[in-house]
């Protein structure tokens, strides 16, 4: 569900040249891509981006999307709450060839020409923001989801054979 002022489609090039803004909320069971990684798909990310023209004259859009999601912990299976706080700056461009001039603030944001869907830019900012393996940073609050850290037993060391081998040979040389 969005705001009504938000809209679901920017022609960023035009957005960047009046300087424009978008302001909303979208909800995270709009964003398939984002929801396959979710617990949960309730809640809303929300979104406050500005366009414009810096004194490069770089295109540009920048802001922030703020939302708290639900995953599963990859160590204990429990349910997992995080806050993501993203900050956005991208730098519009037409090729991979002005990617690559673009200064090192932005982040590439390859346009070629026309419209694009304001839901995608904002999952997509979502998904990088995402952790590559989720676990409660607290062990503790995965023992409370039953989980059991392994006995930190000493382990045999396989080439330890081999070690001794060695040894052996050098003396008899």
């Amino acid at each position: 569900m969005q705001t009504p002022s938000f809209p679901s489609r920017i022609d960023p090039w035009q957005l960047a040249t009046e300087g424009g803004r978008l302001e909303g909320a979208l909800a995270l069971a709009a964003l398939p891509r984002l929801a396959t990684e979710l617990h949960r798909t309730e809640g809303v990310a929300d979104v406050a981006l500005v366009a414009g023209i810096d004194p490069r004259g770089v295109r540009f859009i920048k802001g922030t999307v703020r939302t708290g999601i639900e995953l599963v912990c990859q160590r204990c299976l429990g349910s997992l709450q995080l806050v993501l706080d993203t900050t956005v700056s991208l730098g519009l461009v037409h090729s991979e060839a002005e990617a690559d001039r673009l200064p090192e603030d932005y982040e590439p944001l390859l346009v070629p020409e026309g419209v694009i869907s304001v839901a995608e830019l904002v999952e997509d900012e979502l998904l990088l923001a995402l952790p590559p393996i989720p676990r409660h940073a607290d062990e503790r609050d995965c023992e409370a989801n039953g989980y059991r850290a392994p006995d930190r037993v000493e382990q045999d060391q396989p080439f330890a054979a081999l070690a001794s081998l060695l040894r052996d040979s050098s003396r008899s040389h």
